[in-house]
């Protein structure tokens, strides 16, 4: 039985064999064809994702509905590719399209310092120049991108755009508010935003915006801080802008310093400052400074040193006086009404225990040997017409061949002084008295700036070297010029 069932058993196995090769073949095929299907789909979408940015044409005739290369062939017809937030915040003035008016409203508004009216007033391109290009195909390009990609922040901004070339306001405010809501980092979409919650006089609106655009974009502040600083100047809406900034954004310090020149009152920084004063994040000397500076240097002596004492810590308070800081108790914080330093090359200026008595302190001045570079300190006081004594002393070793000064001059003119030291050089350890007297005159001299000089007076004098010590000044009027000076004011 065996040897007759074996070439049976043999016979089906090969037709069994026969009949299975077939079907082995055909999946292999499906499997095949779905492998190149499957790796042509991955390439097309692939390759159509790159060329969309290179070449969107070339992307559309791979994938015609590539909504990244529809978005960007809309985008470039309406020449805002500056827009992306790939590209430099260095084409800030581009990004914006410095071209159309704002308003008449906010251009003529007197609160707007002239100096900063245009940026404001032309902040956001109509892209009138682009009224030639086939509006019809752009739209489709960018309808075609937005259905593909209903969450496509760009090209909803590049509707509103559209919208916003044919006047139709409403379809304009829809998208680039879409286009808003979508990315932070659409600055067109949000500085026209910005610019229309303007004009709707809703300013929590409008301070929403710039807050977007100063976090973003903070290099477009240029363009952002003069909208902020009309919010600002209206009585109405000033309170909004101090609740911002009370909540201490990250762009407040920026702020803060370009605001004195977006606004023609000087008073308004002020406000803003006393109201941060009060507030859990009260203004950095970061802040405050910018502000003193500025006034200052626009001769408002009288509302800087006001501010200058409005912020001044309660136990610094005692220090305050005709010169301020005098026996440098507390490290200079470097506002005009203290001391200012500015060491330069060669030079390290720095407050150090005295070197006979250490609970007190001395400014102490080291050079390098050779040719410095010595930038003074100096301190601003307000003193008013009289006469006045400074005195102060030192001690140390300088060699060169000539040494420090005290001198005073008239802020704005301080070519010639109104009074000076001798000549001061060290040559021990021994604390020396120096001082001298000065009248400030009745007129063209509100401010005065005491100043601690290097009396060089050509490069080779520059060469020196060693240690100084310098402590216990003191300013103070002459009683017998109290009546005489009283009379000429």
């Amino acid at each position: 039985m065996r040897p007759a069932l074996a070439p049976h058993l043999q016979r089906g196995a090969i037709n069994v064999s026969a009949n299975r090769k077939p079907r082995m073949d055909l999946r292999t095929i499906v499997f095949a064809a779905l492998a190149i299907a499957l790796t042509w789909l991955v390439v097309c979408h692939s390759l159509a994702a790159y060329l969309a940015v290179v070449a969107p044409q070339s992307a559309l005739w791979i994938n015609p509905g590539q909504p990244e290369a529809l978005a960007n062939l809309a985008d470039r017809s309406l020449d805002a590719s500056q827009f992306s937030p790939q590209r430099s915040a260095d084409n800030a003035e581009q990004t914006l399209g410095i071209r159309r008016k704002l308003s008449d409203a906010t251009e003529d508004n007197p609160h707007i310092s002239s100096s900063y009216s245009r940026p404001f007033s032309e902040a956001f391109s109509a892209l009138d120049q682009n009224r030639s290009i086939d509006l019809h195909t752009v739209s489709g390009w960018a309808e075609g991108s937005f259905y593909e990609q209903p969450l496509n922040a760009r090209a909803a901004r590049i509707l509103g755009q559209l919208a916003d070339i044919s006047k139709d306001d409403s379809d304009a405010w829809k998208f680039m508010q879409t286009a808003a809501r979508l990315s932070l980092h659409e600055p067109a979409a949000n500085y026209w935003m910005m610019r229309k919650s303007l004009e709707a006089k809703d300013y929590e609106a409008t301070l929403h915006y710039a807050d977007i655009l100063l976090r973003t974009e903070p290099r477009l502040g240029e363009y952002v801080v003069p909208v902020i600083a009309y919010v600002a100047a209206d009585p109405a809406s000033i309170n909004v802008l101090k609740r911002v900034l009370i909540a201490d954004p990250p762009w407040r310090a920026g702020f803060l310093a370009a605001l004195p020149s977006n606004v023609a009152d000087a008073r308004l920084p002020l406000e803003l400052l006393m109201a941060l004063r009060a507030s859990a994040a009260p203004p950095t000397a970061a802040e405050l400074k910018p502000y003193l500076e500025f006034l200052v240097g626009h001769k408002l002596y009288d509302l800087a040193y006001y501010t200058w004492l409005q912020f001044l810590p309660p136990e610094e308070l005692h220090h305050a006086g005709l010169l301020f800081n005098s026996k440098f108790e507390v490290l200079p914080s470097g506002m005009p009404f203290d001391w200012v330093i500015s060491s330069g090359s060669g030079v390290t200026i720095d407050v150090v225990p005295r070197p006979d008595n250490e609970s007190e302190h001395a400014l102490r001045i080291d050079f390098e040997y050779g040719r410095v570079d010595y930038r003074g300190v100096t301190q601003l006081v307000m003193l008013t017409p009289g006469t006045y004594s400074f005195q102060g002393k030192y001690e140390g070793q300088f060699v060169g061949p000539r040494g420090l000064k005290w001198r005073i001059v008239c802020a704005g003119n301080e070519t010639m002084p109104l009074g000076e030291s001798v000549m001061m050089t060290g040559t021990g350890s021994t604390w020396r008295d120096v001082g001298f007297k000065f009248t400030v005159p009745s007129t063209n001299c509100r401010a005065q700036y005491i100043r601690l000089d290097l009396d060089a007076r050509m490069a080779s004098e520059q060469l020196v070297a060693g240690s100084m010590f310098f402590g216990d000044l003191r300013l103070s009027r002459s009683p017998t010029q109290s009546i005489d000076a009283s009379r000429a004011d």
